[in-house]
């Protein structure tokens, strides 16, 4: 069965034990899967694996070890990251494993990066016929306004349609940036404030504040204080990209070598940052850096003026670049 991220709602407990995760807007993905994980948690599902390329070999064992619950009788959800290229087989696999979308102690989710898939292909059918397939495509207008206004459930109703509408209206066609905006309200927010512009946080932070929240993955956080610096301190901007390709770089590094903490010793890291760091590289795997370090050069030339982009449309890679890092 197959379904629109705005419809999972209706579908996730009467669907199989099978989700499989795609599409063009990775905010629908993250969020989706989000809510996935969240309504098992609710149901009893208080175990979670996160199996990567690296992975992929051991996927069928990991599953049916899985699968009989485990030894204190909790059970598993495990999610399955394809970040990209053709779907590999032994992800194909998992819809030939006999009786697979009714083992009970158990929900796999697969994440993936493909933006569309091919309804006619062999593996699409057969996984049609076993999971829950959530399309995740660019939404329109009217579905935009729509998404802005179910994701300000912590407002009153009227503070809620005119932020949506403010939201809506400012970054029409990009949901990653009306949802930054989304998360700098769940943080700032009060109720009876006679200023409603967004971006309205007033704290202010040293740029170096943003590594550590990017390594703990804390996207609220790190978006807080880019739109903080924009805000008070604009001209730390360049300072911010050579923030983030310093963690790029380093993880790549570590990835590259056998002992990762030798590695970021040698990259400088302090050793308080570096269980930290370890954490951050384990959910960023090589294949979703390396292709960061080409948008980080081209980050870098528009904080010099060389890119051809406004002053707004650098802040927003930025704010791009900081989900990113952050999204696993």
């Amino acid at each position: 069965m197959i379904c629109e991220a705005s419809s999972l709602k209706k579908y996730i407990d009467k669907s199989s034990n099978i989700f499989f995760v795609f599409g063009s807007e990775i905010v629908l993905r993250n969020s989706s899967v989000d809510h996935i994980n969240q309504f098992f948690k609710s149901v009893g599902y208080s175990e979670k694996k996160a199996i990567h390329e690296k992975d992929f070999l051991n996927i069928e064992k990991i599953l049916y070890e899985n699968a009989g619950g485990t030894l204190f009788g909790s059970k598993t959800i495990i999610e399955i990251f394809h970040n990209g290229g053709k779907i590999p087989k032994e992800i194909t696999n998992i819809f030939e494993f006999p009786n697979i979308n009714k083992m009970q102690n158990i929900i796999i989710v697969i994440r993936s990066a493909l933006e569309k898939i091919n309804n006619s292909t062999k593996w699409v059918k057969k996984m049609d016929e076993s999971a829950l397939i959530i399309q995740c495509n660019k939404l329109k207008s009217f579905e935009e306004k729509a998404w802005v206004k179910n994701q300000l459930g912590f407002m009153n109703e009227e503070d809620a349609k005119e932020y949506s509408n403010r939201i809506s209206d400012t970054f029409s066609g990009n949901l990653v940036a009306q949802n930054n905006e989304i998360n700098i309200l769940k943080l700032t927010y009060k109720e009876n404030i006679s200023n409603k512009e967004i971006s309205s946080d007033n704290a202010e932070f040293l740029p170096y504040e943003l590594e550590d929240k990017i390594i703990e993955l804390n996207t609220s956080y790190a978006l807080r204080i880019a739109k903080s610096i924009k805000k008070n301190d604009d001209h730390y901007g360049p300072l911010l990209v050579w923030i983030m390709g310093k963690i790029i770089n380093t993880s790549i590094s570590a990835h590259q070598n056998i002992n990762k903490t030798s590695s970021l010793e040698k990259s400088g890291i302090w050793k308080s940052k570096i269980p930290t760091y370890v954490g951050f590289i384990k959910q960023n795997t090589l294949n979703k850096m390396m292709p960061l370090q080409k948008k980080i050069y081209e980050l870098d030339l528009a904080a010099k003026g060389l890119a051809g982009i406004t002053k707004d449309q650098f802040w927003q890679e930025i704010d791009n670049m900081i989900i990113k890092l952050t999204s696993t």
